[in-house]
């Protein structure tokens, strides 16, 4: 009765040792990047989820090309939890290309294989879709930079694509740039009729304070330049607390929003439109906000408490006022609190014209 108790009891080991382990998941295994201009970098990221039951480790990733430059996830992913992995395709070669990344994981003793497809071409000649922002003679891809869940001690870098579409060379210069935002152009000078880039880097360290920063910067269109509404460019940055390990995950508070999107419904005449969602403890120890913060002019929140018991709930208050249409971007809540799966929510604004 004895061995048969003990091997029934090691074939139930057996069992769950081979239930217990990490799964990941690619939300995509090939990136089109579409057309590139000659020798303009361009990044595709992809994310992979571990949907297993033990932690899932990326342990190398290797491009077939030194054309390609990767980075990856070193922690290991949790259970339910995302990892990333970039590439960079310097595009240094003329035409179509499909590059190949292997990615080996504690997963499977196979790699994963990613593709990234495109082709690069010596110059863009239509440029209106691809630099809808105009500032004079100067088209941008973009005049709204974010740097999202940041933590301290990185240095993300975020690029912004600039063609010249005047008659004479440009160099691009940056008016009003905050101490922790440092900028570089490539090439310095861009031709008439040619694409460079502004690659700019956060020092994470300088950031005073957790939560969300902002500041406005302006494009120079040509010496002496004025700072004006039509060459702004708007930058955030939100860095995130430092993960708390002293806590079982198990007692872990967990911060539940009855959605993440309130429709206020049409402006018109009126000056200002309200409305609530309500936030919800539904983990095992006290649920603390640390930081309610809007990302435009206009919109204002409050709540009764910051500190919210298991089970308990407390109403968002969410008003928006009819001047918040002159300001760029999504309309934006942004909540941090002192759950560890997700310490950051966003709250979308949707108000009707």
């Amino acid at each position: 009765m004895k061995l048969r108790t003990s091997l029934l009891t090691a074939a139930l080991c057996l069992s769950s040792a081979a239930i217990a382990q990490p799964q990941a998941y690619f939300d995509m295994t090939t990136h089109d990047m579409g057309t590139l201009t000659w020798k303009i970098p361009a990044l595709a990221t992809f994310h992979i989820t571990n949907r297993g039951s033990e932690n899932l480790l990326i342990r190398e990733v290797h491009p077939d090309c030194g054309c390609t430059a990767v980075a990856w996830t070193h922690d290991p992913i949790r259970p339910g939890e995302k990892g990333t992995i970039s590439a960079t395709y310097d595009a240094a070669m003329l035409g179509h290309f499909s590059k190949h990344i292997a990615v080996y994981t504690n997963a499977s003793e196979r790699p994963v294989f990613l593709q990234l497809n495109g082709a690069v071409v010596l110059e863009r000649k239509e440029y209106s879709g691809d630099f809808p922002v105009r500032i004079g003679e100067i088209y941008l891809d973009t005049d709204v930079i974010e740097f999202d869940d940041v933590t301290r001690g990185e240095a993300p870098v975020r690029t912004i694509s600039v063609f010249n579409g005047g008659k004479s060379s440009y160099t691009p210069q940056l008016m009003h740039l905050p101490k922790y935002i440092t900028a570089t152009s490539d090439p310095e000078t861009i031709r008439p009729g040619r694409v460079g880039t502004i690659s700019l880097t956060l020092n994470s360290q300088m950031l005073r304070e957790m939560g969300l920063t902002q500041a406005d910067i302006y494009l120079s269109r040509f010496p002496g330049d004025r700072v004006q509404k039509d060459n702004e460019i708007n930058i955030s940055a939100t860095l995130l607390p430092e993960p708390d390990a002293s806590q079982p995950l198990e007692y872990a508070p967990i911060a539940h929003l009855s959605s993440d999107t309130i429709h206020l419904g049409k402006m018109g005449n009126r000056k200002k439109l309200s409305g609530t969602l309500t936030l919800t403890n539904t983990g095992r120890s006290p649920l603390v906000i640390r930081t309610l913060q809007v990302y435009n002019p206009g919109i204002s929140v409050s709540i009764g408490s910051r500190r919210i018991a298991p089970g308990e709930s407390e109403k968002l208050k969410i008003t928006i006022n009819a001047n918040s249409n002159y300001f760029k971007g999504r309309r934006r809540i942004l909540l941090i609190t002192n759950d560890p799966r997700h310490p950051k929510q966003i709250i979308d604004v949707k108000v009707e014209k």
